[in-house]
């Protein structure tokens, strides 16, 4: 009776560790490759453990992809939410954590998964688009809006088109995924660059 207890596992720590068990999988297989078994032999569990925490696969699949990317819409909308912060300063720093927090990271297969298997599972994609992209869609613009305002935009179009602050972030996962072997990308300085592109020199701001 003693072992057996040893051996329990308290549910949010044994949901954790599925979701580890998910996250080498899918980074291993791929999202379509992996079997709800393949998570479970990974986790050292019963396949029915996995179905008590995850009905399928593709939420086992969005609670990573949420669980990722989440935290740093939060401190971005935190961001946007003080008038007192500067436009660039915000979307400076959705570049600083994305670059810290997925890019340099195991994270960033996840996005990989996304852009390449996406098409495949609409369920994902809607969900991601849904809890991820609009929301932070909707606070890119509130920080453009603000900008093009203030006279900070070099284009004050671009106000309405906050989907072109994601881009050089997509890149970086494309070029990490097919090309960084033949040829380096200084994330960095693409972001710099871009943000350059899009905002007017601070000395020239109002």
């Amino acid at each position: 009776m003693a072992e057996r207890k040893r051996k329990k596992r308290d549910p949010q720590q044994r949901r954790a560790e599925i979701l580890a068990a998910a996250f080498a999988c899918f980074s291993e297989r791929g999202f379509a490759a992996t079997r709800m078994e393949d998570v479970a032999a990974r986790a050292g569990i019963a396949k029915g453990t996995v179905y008590l925490h995850f009905p399928d696969k593709e939420a086992l699949f969005t609670e990573l992809v949420s669980g990722t990317v989440s935290p740093i819409l939060g401190q971005i909308d935190g961001l946007a939410a003080n008038e007192a912060i500067r436009p660039r300063f915000a979307v400076s720093m959705f570049y600083t954590l994305f670059k810290r927090e997925v890019l340099e990271t195991d994270r960033r297969h996840l996005l990989r998964l996304i852009l390449a298997e996406g098409p495949m599972f609409p369920a994902v994609t809607e969900f991601y688009h849904r809890e991820i992209i609009s929301k932070g869609l909707g606070v890119l613009r509130i920080l453009l809006k603000r900008a093009a305002e203030r006279g900070e935009l070099r284009n004050p179009a671009l106000a309405e088109m906050p989907q072109i602050i994601m881009s050089p972030a997509l890149l970086s996962i494309i070029w990490a995924t097919l090309f960084e072997r033949y040829e380096h990308l200084n994330t960095q300085k693409l972001f710099d660059t871009f943000l350059d592109t899009l905002f007017v020199p601070e000395a020239s701001a109002p």
